[in-house]
């Protein structure tokens, strides 16, 4: 019969490191330099030599450790990607929503049953504003009537819905510079 065998912890019990070595050792991942390959150069055994080449010895050991594919780790520890930091955040940063007119013709009976595309007397108004779309773009053809409510569109797109007899209102600040 097998004996059951205590833990390393439970036997140590009433010392400061349980066999640890220093007490402050056995703590988090302060010692060892963080978790992973976090610290690869701090340690005795350095990896950064290896990381940088790739060598797949210590690839499929840290691949062995971390539970990943080689391959994977190969795209993640590529020398761009790993050591040191690079760019910015910008503070300003704003992503434009932008609309074409190509979605617009395509998806115009499904925007007018959800409500998108209101018909006011004998024409449709489309009101990008409501949906916070910045912008609308002239891509693709159209060929729908209809007046289009918007803070900004591009002149193409503009020309385009003027050519088969729609209007176009900008409002907001945009309303002064036309695009």
């Amino acid at each position: 019969m097998l004996k059951k065998q205590r833990k390393k912890d439970a036997k140590l019990r009433g010392t400061n490191s349980h066999g640890w070595g220093h007490k402050k050792k056995n703590r988090g991942s302060g010692n060892r330099g963080g978790f992973g390959i976090a610290g690869t150069g701090a340690r005795a055994d350095s990896q950064k030599p290896g990381l940088l080449n790739q060598s797949s010895g210590i690839l499929k050991k840290i691949s062995a450790t971390h539970g990943t594919r080689v391959k994977d780790l190969k795209k993640t520890l590529s020398r761009e990607n790993y050591f040191g930091k690079r760019g910015f955040n910008s503070l300003h940063k704003h992503n434009n929503r932008v609309l074409s007119l190509s979605y617009l013709e395509h998806n115009f009976d499904k925007l007018y049953d959800a409500g998108v595309i209101v018909k006011q007397g004998e024409e449709y108004v489309f009101d990008a504003n409501l949906f916070k779309y910045d912008k609308i773009l002239g891509k693709g053809n159209f060929t729908k009537k209809m007046t289009i409510i918007c803070d900004a569109i591009s002149q193409s797109a503009k020309t385009r819905v003027e050519e088969v007899g729609g209007k176009v209102v900008i409002t907001g600040e945009n309303s002064s510079n036309e695009e």
